[in-house]
Order: structure tokens, then sequence, then C-alpha cells
């Protein structure tokens, strides 16, 4: 541990930062988090220092609100500034309760308010093309079905789907199960699979089995080289995206865990569930899936019983559909 003073003076704004990482270390806070903790003060720490802000007890509001306003004028989406303003919310609050800071610099900035981005999902006859660029005998289509299937059945985020391996699956002819590792909430939980994806899952597998390498270890999901990263996953959905004439940045591993809480919604599942299945803290982080759900059972109830399509033969308002 940094000691809280530098020679009888206040903390260095640098020491205090890496402080703070060890104390959330020291909290058992999960690696990525740490890693975000970084990204954020690092940035902060050399903009002080460009400012001649070296210690701790020498920031003021003006240079937090200076900071957040440096940040918006980056043109970064909203998101990414929410993270930003957070992470650095919680080191300044932590430094004012470890008595580095008089003055809880955290409410210089309020707390920002985000929801998440509504995206449009891939219509069925886009899923349909890429489904069938996966259509094939080798290793490489089995196992681009299985995991497309695998992500679309489960709800799982790709940093849990590149931690899974065999021996956490359990298959049967009619579906199966798997036992899943999230690091973001440093939590166990069970997913399951129907029958079709099963089917594409124990296909792979003995595909997989039949070269077998041993580089692979133990890991579910592998390329040529070695096990698939998250990097891997993203590179095989584009590339079947691009495959089959669709535009790759549509399918990015995360519109799959999309589309499966959407589709739930749709189907008539319930929250509760939901959130167990999928591993979301709170039902409130489903807001926006509820929404993207009633909003496309809005679109087709309108496309059913909009007044002026039905009735516009009758109306004499019919389009040329050509356009002209």
């Amino acid at each position: 541990m940094i000691p809280s003073q530098q020679g009888g003076g206040t903390m260095k704004l640098v020491d205090a930062v890496e402080e703070f990482i060890v104390a959330k270390q020291a909290d058992g806070r999960a690696p990525r988090t740490i890693e975000d903790y970084r990204r954020v003060l690092l940035p902060f720490a050399s903009w002080c220092k460009e400012r001649d802000i070296a210690d701790i007890a020498s920031l003021n509001r003006n240079h937090i609100r200076n900071y957040v306003a440096h940040l918006r004028q980056k043109g970064w989406a909203e998101g990414t500034v929410a993270i930003h303003v957070r992470n650095l919310r919680t080191f300044l609050r932590w430094c004012h309760l470890e008595g580095l800071h008089p003055e809880n610099l955290a409410l210089a900035v309020k707390a920002p308010k985000t929801r998440p981005r509504e995206e449009a999902l891939p219509t069925p006859e886009e899923l349909a093309l890429f489904f069938h660029a996966c259509k094939g005998e080798d290793f490489l289509s089995r196992r681009d079905l299985a995991l497309a299937l695998t992500l679309l059945d489960t709800g799982l985020r790709v940093g849990e789907l590149v931690l899974l391996t065999v021996d956490a699956v359990n298959l049967d002819g009619r579906g199966g199960h798997v036992k899943v590792y999230a690091p973001k909430t440093r939590s166990w939980r069970y997913v399951f699979l129907g029958s079709v994806a099963t089917a594409a899952l124990q296909a792979y597998l003995a595909e997989r089995m039949k070269k077998r390498r041993p580089c692979w270890g133990e890991a579910l999901f592998v390329g040529l080289r070695g096990p698939l990263t998250e990097q891997g996953v993203y590179k095989a959905l584009r590339r079947r995206a691009e495959e089959a004439g669709l535009p790759p940045e549509k399918f990015h591993p995360h519109i799959w865990r999309k589309m499966f809480a959407t589709f739930w919604l749709e189907g008539g599942g319930d929250t509760v569930r939901l959130k167990r299945i999928g591993g979301w803290k709170t039902e409130a982080m489903l807001e926006i899936y509820v929404v993207t759900a009633e909003r496309r059972d809005l679109a087709e109830a309108h496309r059913r019983f909009g007044p002026v399509d039905r009735l516009a033969e009758a109306l004499g308002l019919e389009l040329d559909r050509d356009g002209d």
C-alpha cells in the first residue's frame, strides 16, 4: 500500500489513483472493473498533470467540471462519457472517505443517467441468411452455427461464452444446460438450450473430437490455433454475416443477447426468469428489452389494423409500388 503522505505533504494524484486501484482489488472487484478504473483514471491524472495539478488536495470542483466538459468535447457517445464520469466519481468519493481530500468532489458533477441504446434487431429474413451461411460440414461451419445458436438460445455475454469448457455442457436429445461463470458479476448460473441448438452443438462437438488438438485444452469453442477469444467471436460472426451479404456490424456478439431477451418477451416469457437466466442484476436492467418488444408488437399490430393501408383501396389511395 502506498503511504497516504508524501514527505509530510499531500498525496500525489497518480499515487492516489494507484492506491485506489489496490483498495478496489482488495475489495474483490472483477478484473474488468479494475481495468475500467485504470482506463478512466490514468487519462484524468495525465490531464491534471498537464495543468500542473500534482497533488490530490489541489483538486477543486472546477477542475472536475472542466475535465468532464473536456470529455464531452471529444464527441464520444453518451454511454462512454457516462462510464468515465461514473468511475471518476467513485474515485473522488473514495478519496474523501480515505481523508485524502476534505471535500467530496464527486458532488461536483451529477451522476450520469443513461439508458441502453435501442438498435434494430436482425429481421427473420436476415437471420435465415446468416444461418444459411453457417451450413456446412466443415469444422468452422459447425462451430459457427453452434456458436451463434448458443448465443441466441442462452443470451450469454461474449465474455461468458469464451470461458465455457466442454465439461460445463450437459446435452441430451431434447435439450441441455450449461454451467456459466460470469466474470462481470463473479457468479455462476445455469443457462439452457433447446433441441435445435443442442443438435448443432452436438454436431460441433463431434467434429471437435475428431480434430482435437493439445492447444485447445478444455475450451468449448476453439479456433484452429487455440481457444476462441472475444475478438475471435467478433471476427467469426462478422465473417459469416459478410458471406451472407449482410452488414457485418449488425451481427456483433451483444446483438444476440438483445435478440434473446426481446424474443423471450415477445414469446410471452416473464422478466423474473429472464433476469435469472440472463444474469441481469435487476429487472430494471431489462427495461430496454421490454420497450423493444412492446414497440415491435405495436408495429405488427399497426401493420394489421392501421386504417390507411386497410382502407386504401376503398378510398382510391392505392400507391404504385414501383414508386411512379
